[in-house]
């Protein structure tokens, strides 16, 4: 009995997970929106980034506690994916959405052209939005490398939190393609307020928490699904540099 009922508390605490993601999830709004008001001392002299780099600040320790409570709840599973992984693992194809792998193709051909197509199909949104008639003031040129610590961490965020936590913590609960969809539905859900916004930007997203869920499911790592998330990212805030600074 003993046995039994410590299976069951492990059980609902991996599922008391997602709504803590979910929370998580949503929280990253609000301190998208008092970053500043959290940490009130300046840390970079220019807003704009001082802003950005105080959000990460947050968010980052945010993502600890969450990866902190995926340990705890589900040591295994955690331990499963919380590396690189496979990255040329076998693709499992879902040829409604033309993921349809030849004899000698695995995650290797497929994250790459994926990452192609998503990073190309994202730059023509943020070209529309943010970039077309905008432009960097050039004494804000050398902040230019911030783009890349930047999307660095806040892909890090956003994967750890959406997409690794939902992944370790349902793994073996739900079969993997409900496990993905309940991660894009996360994803896209919060992105009706983000960049790209709106219904177009929920598609997008929910489409990218979909595939990289998948990546980290069948490749057992977080390598293409942080990859990805990173290209779209240096995308996103070189749209944000043209249009604030």
């Amino acid at each position: 009995m003993n046995v039994q009922t410590s299976r069951a508390s492990a059980s609902w605490a991996r599922w008391a997970m997602i709504p803590v993601v979910i929370a998580a999830t949503g929280s990253l709004l609000y301190f998208r929106a008092h970053a500043t008001q959290i940490l009130s001392a300046p840390i970079l002299a220019q807003p704009f980034l001082d802003e950005n780099v105080k959000y990460q600040l947050i968010t980052l320790a945010l993502t600890a506690l969450v990866l902190l409570a995926t340990y705890l709840t589900g040591p295994a599973s955690f331990r499963r994916f919380f590396h690189w992984g496979q990255i040329n693992a076998p693709v499992t194809p879902v040829k409604a959405i033309g993921i349809n792998p030849g004899p000698n193709e695995n995650w290797l051909q497929v994250g790459r052209n994926f990452a192609l197509i998503i990073t190309g199909v994202t730059a023509v949104f943020i070209y529309l939005q943010a970039i077309r008639g905008n432009r960097i003031a050039p004494e804000h040129l050398h902040l230019l490398p911030w783009i890349l610590i930047l999307s660095l961490s806040n892909s890090f965020v956003e994967e750890m939190i959406t997409r690794f936590a939902v992944v370790s913590s349902l793994d073996g609960m739900l079969p993997p393609g409900a496990v993905y969809l309940i991660s894009a539905a996360i994803f896209g859900g919060v992105h009706y307020f983000g960049t790209p916004g709106g219904i177009p930007g929920v598609l997008m997203a929910g489409f990218l928490g979909w595939f990289a869920a998948k990546s980290i499911g069948e490749t057992r790592g977080v390598f293409w699904a942080w990859l990805i998330h990173f290209l779209q990212d240096v995308v996103i805030f070189t749209g944000f540099f043209f249009l604030n600074l």
